[in-house]
């Protein structure tokens, strides 16, 4: 197994504190939209993590490479790039709404 670099590392502490907000919430007595912002803002840590998966497998070389100050940027890129896909339903991946139903369901 692969282990993490530190931004990476980095990366998965910060999804897993969002999950972690998002998994501590008390959905009884939530709003049909507040179901539905929890839900997308699930499927943007999703859509983040998968982006940062896929740009691990980049190989860079020192030459072009940005350093630090490229893998921070890229990193915020990725939060927004995943927030602006999951809040759309034009580009949403899908797994909001079907998350907003099981939600929905236990409400």
């Amino acid at each position: 197994m692969i282990e993490p670099n530190a931004q990476q590392q980095i990366d998965i502490n910060s999804a897993q504190n969002r999950i972690d907000k998002l998994s501590g919430i008390n959905f009884s007595n939530k709003t049909d939209k507040q179901l539905m912002e929890a839900a997308s803002q699930f499927e943007a840590v999703f859509i983040n993590q998968f982006f940062k998966s896929m740009d691990a497998t980049i190989e860079r070389d020192g030459m072009f490479s940005g350093g630090r100050g490229e893998e921070m940027f890229r990193s915020m890129f990725y939060d927004e790039i995943a927030k602006n896909i999951a809040s759309s339903p034009e580009t949403s991946f899908g797994f909001a709404k079907q998350v907003y139903e099981q939600m929905k369901d236990l409400v």
